[in-house]
């Protein structure tokens, strides 16, 4: 972990609200709506080094019958296809960051998708005012090459 990560000076420090998400193809066409016309999101990247990411679909479709906690058994009555659309429209993990220059790589140890777990997550960030924008490199989606542009919103606190 580098000292910026640590350092009162770091510009990452604090919770953010995700603002957009976009995809911009190999051939330049760009995705503005990659995650729906308005995503919900958090990010927080705390001074002891640690980070939680929490992203969902603002359009998410409601379970059928009175679920509230993935822990009971009444989920197993929601139909498998419901399920999967829950899971597909909803992301989380958590883990530690390191920054070095413009760049922060998240380091897994937790997520929805367990194959992230053990995984690093490498974002170029760039501030404006109170926005960042995190960066991923090419990643396949869909089959696809996309670059994934994240742009969140500090909260003040």
């Amino acid at each position: 972990m580098s000292d910026l990560s640590l350092a009162q000076n770091n510009p990452l420090l604090g919770t953010w609200k995700l603002i957009s998400v976009s995809a911009t193809l190999d051939d330049g066409t760009v995705e503005g709506q990659a995650y729906g016309s308005s995503p919900n999101g958090y990010i927080t990247y705390t001074p002891e080094g640690r980070i939680l990411v929490i992203l969902s679909r603002s359009d998410r479709s409601l379970l059928n019958g009175d679920i509230h906690s993935p822990l009971s058994q009444d989920i197993n009555l929601v139909t498998i296809a419901e399920r999967a659309q829950a899971f597909s429209t909803f992301s989380a993990y958590a883990g530690t960051y390191s920054v070095s220059g413009n760049i922060v790589t998240h380091h897994i140890e937790i997520a929805s998708i367990p194959n992230r777990v053990g995984t690093d997550l490498i974002r170029t960030f760039t501030l404006r005012d109170n926005q960042v924008t995190l960066k991923t490199p090419p990643t396949m989606s869909n089959g696809v090459s996309k670059v994934f542009e994240l742009v969140w919103q500090r909260i003040e606190s």
